[in-house]
């Protein structure tokens, strides 16, 4: 193997598959980072068996070959070359990286111990905007589950064209609160039904690569999304992501989402999260609860009070439809809630102490944000 590229490219394709990579007692080579040359150029892929990552760096191949190596360590040595040419030539099962004079000798494995990634088909795939699918994903996948205990909850419902026609409806919950985001399928793209539960972690990863990623010939505007009975492929631009997906059934939770309020108000976030903030300090332990009063003509009383620290209350100002109201909530879980949304104003909603409080961003459709309630 010969390849020849721009240092820039080399690193920043090394900085999207590595992530993944890690050591592993067992499986030694997971740490590692596979190189292999193709008419394209020179693709790298990494994997920890519960989903892969492969990314294209173009250059010139003077000579085909594949190899691993450590993923990390050759991302740190590329990072501290120059910028400008540099070529990775395979020696006598070495991997000798050349730039700006220098030369070093990397050893690695072979590529044949490597794990076999799946090949799955992208025929009639879904397209959305790369844009819109990252900022969907930062405003559900933090609602996820840690437990394992029940691992419909570990990961994202994805459900597309089946609640909404021509939509993809994301949604997380964690039993004590839910995210739901909607936005638009786009082109010509699959027009099937489908629904998926992809686990939280490749959704990371995923918001992870539209972030990270850069080209200078030309940024794509749209992500292809495929799914099969058990995989699912995201491919944005040269980088292609394959996650095994959740095998279970996500809760029905839209039976759960209030249809009607007693009480609804609009208010500030910024202002709402420094109330909560400020009343956060005087929650009681354990507990995180934090107090919500609604006074028409008043406003919106935030209170805490702890017998061992002391006791807070804040007066927001809101406009205010509806009767008074009170509800206790997880300020943890709320805040969550306030700093996934995009607008400065939101809408939040009440029926009583008892039942979900529901939040939306004001003059934003597409999202809302549900929260259960602390019962004394």
């Amino acid at each position: 193997m010969h390849f020849a590229c721009t240092q820039e490219n080399l690193l920043q394709g090394l900085s999207l598959v590595s992530h993944i990579s890690g050591k592993n007692a067992n499986l030694p080579i997971l740490g590692n980072v596979l190189l292999k040359t193709d008419s394209g150029g020179l693709k790298l892929s990494t994997t920890n068996l519960e989903m892969a990552v492969s990314a294209q760096v173009r250059g010139r191949v003077e000579a085909p070959g594949e190899f691993t190596v450590p993923a990390k360590l050759l991302q740190d040595y590329i990072s501290l070359l120059p910028a400008g040419k540099v070529e990775l030539v395979l020696v006598d099962d070495v991997l000798e990286v050349r730039a700006d004079g220098s030369s070093t000798s990397i050893k690695g494995m072979p590529s044949s111990e490597f794990p076999l990634i799946p090949k799955l088909a992208k025929d009639g795939g879904y397209h959305l905007k790369a844009e819109a699918l990252r900022n969907a994903i930062g405003q559900v996948a933090f609602a996820v589950s840690g437990s394992e205990s029940r691992p419909e909850l570990s990961g994202v419902a994805c459900f597309f064209h089946s609640q909404v026609k021509g939509s993809l409806v994301m949604a997380a919950t964690d039993s004590y609160r839910l995210s739901e985001r909607v936005l638009p399928l786009e082109g010509s793209g699959a027009q099937q039904e489908g629904k998926c539960i992809v686990p939280g972690r490749a959704m990371q990863e995923a918001a992870r690569i539209l972030t990270a990623y850069k080209d200078d010939v030309g940024m794509p505007e749209q992500v292809e999304w495929s799914v099969t009975d058990s995989q699912m492929v995201m491919t944005y631009g040269n980088v292609e992501l394959i996650s095994r997906l959740i095998e279970a059934s996500f809760p029905d939770y839209r039976q759960l989402i209030p249809a009607s309020f007693k009480t609804t108000m609009i208010l500030s976030r910024s202002e709402l999260q420094k109330a909560i903030r400020a009343a956060s300090l005087f929650s009681r332990q354990g507990l995180f609860d934090i107090h919500f009063e609604v006074v028409p003509g008043e406003g919106l009383k935030v209170s805490s009070a702890d017998t061992g620290t002391g006791a807070h209350k804040t007066t927001l100002k809101a406009e205010i439809e509806g009767e008074a109201n009170k509800v206790i909530l997880n300020f943890r879980y709320i805040s969550d809630g306030l700093s996934a949304m995009g607008t400065d104003k939101i809408i939040l909603r009440m029926i009583d102490a008892m039942n979900p409080v529901v939040v939306t961003p004001k003059d934003q459709e597409g999202f809302r944000y549900i929260v259960m309630p602390i019962r004394q």
